[in-house]
């Protein structure tokens, strides 16, 4: 599937809901990407794939395709999958409106049909957590050339107080229940899994805090500024502390395929 760029339905404006930025603002997502921390986690993972442009990249689990227009606005050569047909005709929607080309494919992260070393860099967010990671790893490391990277913005599971309110309170009492029974945030042996089975490095990163402001995601809904600015100053000094950091509920994850001939620890 390609969607490419039509003079006549580019939109131009963030007042379209279709625009899609190159921090990846979609207006449609805005209210959970804000709330949520996810920008700056998303900035945090452009960092770490500086030089994307000319580079062939996988969108891994790419939805609606923002992520991806996303990533094409800064010259990637952008393919991307998802399991989801009506999610991917979203995809080749908004990539067309951005003026930017996308190749969309119909897949399992645990069977990509790619061939062999395809791929420079790779993305994804939020989907590690629904998939088999053992499958999922041999297949991104088949599909990464040697030296390449990939780059995912993930939940996790480090808090145990997160994850008794999400056990024990969202679905209840009027807070709604996002996602399905069988995702769940990463928890330390996945990341340990990881690295059992993705020849090269993993390293996880914490760039943003986010604990605090889930409150006003799922109970307060942005409806009392005061407290959205005080929820957000408490994340904020959170993560000036190093031995609390790790304890927020999104991180990115860096795996760093080896380059041909290095030695295997």
């Amino acid at each position: 599937m390609n969607a490419t760029a039509d003079s006549l339905t580019l939109a131009r404006s963030p007042s379209d809901p279709d625009w899609v930025g190159d921090d990846g603002w979609y207006q449609p997502h805005d209210y959970w990407l804000n709330l949520c921390g996810l920008y700056g986690q998303y900035q945090h993972a452009m960092l770490l794939l500086n030089g994307m442009q000319g580079k062939q990249l996988l969108d891994c689990g790419c939805g609606k395709g923002h992520t991806s227009v996303m990533l094409a606005k800064r010259g990637a050569l952008v393919s991307a999958f998802d399991i989801s047909e009506p999610d991917l005709a979203i995809a080749a929607r908004l990539a067309q409106s951005n003026g930017v080309e996308v190749r969309l494919s119909t897949l399992v992260f645990e069977e990509l049909n790619y061939p062999d070393a395809s791929f420079d860099l790779s993305f994804g967010a939020c989907v590690l957590h629904h998939v088999d990671i053992p499958r999922a790893m041999q297949e991104l490391q088949r599909v990464l050339k040697p030296g390449g990277r990939a780059v995912f913005v993930e939940n996790s599971a480090r808090n145990p107080l997160l994850m008794w309110a999400r056990k024990r309170i969202v679905g209840r009492l009027g807070i709604p229940r996002y996602g399905d029974d069988h995702e769940h945030p990463l928890r330390p042996a996945d990341f340990e899994t990881m690295r059992q089975h993705f020849d090269g490095t993993v390293q996880v990163h914490h760039p943003e805090f986010v604990f605090f402001r889930l409150v006003d995601f799922y109970v307060l809904h942005q409806r009392v500024p005061p407290l959205t600015w005080l929820l957000r100053a408490a994340d904020a000094l959170c993560q000036r502390l190093p031995w609390v950091r790790e304890f927020g509920y999104f991180l990115v994850v860096q795996f760093d395929r080896r380059s041909t001939g290095a030695a295997h620890a």
